[in-house]
């Protein structure tokens, strides 16, 4: 009840008569910080309306109480009779019929009985509706008799996880569910399957900032964010809700009293990434906030299970076998999302909802206390030219594949991902190496090998190749880490199909990996394009 008031401003109590004064009245407060999602909310109701079934499906704090109860608000709005039900009884012993008008009586329709309940408009929306899979009722009854109509009452469903096409996963055979088509199935991005929804549980750009602006110009706790900081932050939470809010929070805590001070004007960009530096100092942050929920609990979490994390770490996503114990784990807690490759859902894999979620991981389970092998790398070259040797002819040659916060992977993504791959291939989760938080954005060096305090930045086809290079020289935005130590010693990587132009400019460390159109050999040359390391064949 404190939720509603706080966050819709909902009056929860008896009627207040004239004659009280008005230090007795019901204080009514609309959360300034609360996006309304219009369009979102009115797309979502409209497949609603069209669909009768509508399944919205994502991890632990993505939002989906949120909408769920904006969604409500809506209906009320347009006079359409509307029930959250906030959780489903796990011993409903009088049956799903009784339970939904139940609740809907409690909130005033008397007119739903359990007679007329297939036949009246209203709609009831299930939050945390993983919590009713065991009813094979609700599920093999109303839900899918509905899922077959036109007319009748609307359900939304809200669930942490489940089949893309409906429920749970675990229904005796001869007991089909209902299909939910692609148009009925709301994920936590837009999805690229054909006729998807055009909304999502996340955040669009225009939402996005609409929340930045709402919380930072908030009275109480106003936050001076600079545009290319807000962008940033866009790109490391996939428009998340729990994560955006979550670092918004973090960035309050730690630079509001600079801004109050006048030590600083704004947040910008290089304050983020100096805050995330830090990676267990941001993650304390982050664990004060309801975001951290959706973090893996290290204290459940059990071999098979991280296993499988790291291999989603350095593989972008897994097939979701849930035969394999570790990944249904991953899968029921919320720790990984599922999504379809197909819109059958033939093809379904698990991927880490945002970049937070994967350097959560990175950070937690793949420091070790081995040393890293200094005897067989005894410079970066050394270590960049053994990863070299580990890529995979047919991992660089494969098209696009789906990423963190179900995104398809840019072209230009491969050759580091790739490196990524091949990195803790080569040592075997047993080094500290620390990447770019965003995963894409221009923020701190790609690669970081904490041991030993080297760095590797890794290019495409020598896109941006100066602008990279000038990062290590002169004032360059990586010379105060060269300075402080945190950089000793580093290597530009650029990776290319086709003949490079010499490039001279003095302090640069640059390879250049010329490979095969193929992708069957490379050659490794130095900045004026001699051989380096003569042509190898690559695996595949």
């Amino acid at each position: 009840m404190d939720f509603l008031r706080r966050t819709f401003g909902l009056a929860i109590g008896p009627p207040v008569t004239s004659g009280q004064p008005d230090r007795q009245s019901t204080i009514v407060m609309e959360d300034p910080s609360l996006c309304p999602r219009t369009e979102t909310v009115c797309e979502l109701a409209r497949i609603l309306d069209e669909e009768r079934v509508v399944q919205v499906r994502g991890t632990p704090a993505s939002g989906k109480t949120t909408l769920a109860y904006l969604l409500d608000r809506y209906y009320h709005q347009q006079n359409v009779p509307s029930v959250i039900i906030p959780n489903w009884p796990q011993d409903n012993c009088h049956g799903y019929a009784n339970f939904l008008v139940r609740n809907a009586n409690d909130v005033g329709y008397s007119f739903v009985t359990t007679r007329n309940l297939l036949n009246c408009d209203i709609v009831f929306i299930l939050d945390e509706a993983q919590m009713s899979y065991h009813d094979l009722g609700l599920w093999l009854g109303f839900i899918k008799t509905q899922n077959d109509r036109h007319f009748g009452p609307r359900v939304c469903i809200f669930s942490s996880y489940g089949s893309p096409t409906g429920g749970g996963d675990d229904y005796n055979p001869g007991s089909p569910l209902g299909y939910l088509g692609v148009q009925k199935r709301v994920s936590i991005t837009v999805s690229m399957i054909q006729d998807s929804p055009s909304i999502s549980l996340f955040y669009n750009q225009g939402e996005f900032n609409e929340v930045i602006q709402r919380i930072c110009s908030n009275v109480r706790r106003p936050l001076a964010l600079h545009q290319e900081a807000s962008d940033y932050i866009y790109t490391l939470t996939s428009g998340h809700p729990g994560a955006v809010d979550a670092v918004l929070d973090m960035l309050q805590k730690v630079y509001r009293s600079k801004i109050k001070h006048g030590n600083i004007s704004a947040v910008e960009k290089h304050h983020i990434i100096f805050t995330l530096n830090d990676e267990e100092e941001s993650f304390r942050y982050l664990a004060q906030t309801g975001f951290q929920r959706s973090f893996v609990d290290l204290r459940r979490l059990t071999c098979a299970a991280g296993n499988v994390l790291r291999e989603v770490l350095v593989n972008q996503h897994i097939p979701r076998d849930l035969d394999n114990e570790g990944i249904r784990l991953c899968y029921e807690k919320g720790w990984l999302h599922s999504e379809p490759l197909d819109f059958r859902a033939d093809q379904i894999v698990c991927v880490f909802p945002t970049r937070l979620h994967a350097k959560f991981v990175e950070h937690y389970l793949t420091d070790s206390s081995v040393p890293f092998p200094l005897d067989k790398y005894q410079t970066v070259e050394a270590l960049a030219e053994a990863v070299l040797r580990k890529f995979s002819m047919r991992n660089l040659s494969s098209a696009a594949q789906l990423g963190t916060g179900a995104v398809m992977r840019p072209v230009e993504a491969a050759y580091q991902d790739e490196f990524y791959r091949a990195l803790h291939a080569l040592l075997g989760f047993s080094s500290k190496i620390s990447s770019e938080w965003s995963g894409s954005k221009d923020g701190r060096i790609d690669f970081r090998i904490a041991d030993v305090n080297w760095g590797i930045e890794v290019l495409r086809e020598g896109n941006r190749l100066t602008k990279h290079c000038q990062r290590f020289i002169n004032n360059g935005s990586y010379t105060q880490w060269i300075q402080n130590g945190w950089l000793q010693d580093w290597l530009i990587i650029d990776c290319r199909t086709s003949a490079p132009v010499p490039y001279n400019v003095p302090g640069t460390k640059l390879w250049r990996a010329v490979f095969a159109s193929d992708f069957s050999s490379i050659e490794i040359l130095d900045s004026y394009n001699r051989s380096l390391v003569p042509r190898f064949p690559l695996t595949a």
